[in-house]
């Protein structure tokens, strides 16, 4: 098993625990998708960890424009704090494997 997969773990599960509690499963599927299309770019990958990216620059790129779950926003952020958001396409994976 790849090391992103077993980083990815956990978070995929709290993703799923946050969307199910809130009764938001599909919801969440459509953007995980969307934030882990953008995020498995090559192109975005190498400036995910870019130090002049603020958080709110990360955010308007990784998430779709509209009103958007604040669940959803604090869990990017708190994938953000934690360096994660270049593991959004193996969270998104497991997601739906989850669902």
């Amino acid at each position: 098993m790849s090391h992103a997969l077993t980083l990815a773990r956990p978070y995929a599960r709290a993703a799923f625990a946050l969307a199910r509690e809130h009764g938001r499963l599909p919801q969440w599927s459509n953007l995980l998708g969307f934030s882990a299309e953008i995020a498995g770019d090559a192109r975005v990958q190498t400036v995910l960890g870019h130090p002049k990216l603020t958080l709110a620059d990360l955010l308007g790129l990784l998430m779709p424009d509209g009103d958007v779950d604040a669940n959803y926003r604090q869990f990017l952020e708190v994938l953000h704090e934690n360096r994660r958001l270049g593991l959004l396409p193996e969270i998104a994976t497991q997601y739906e494997a989850l669902r």
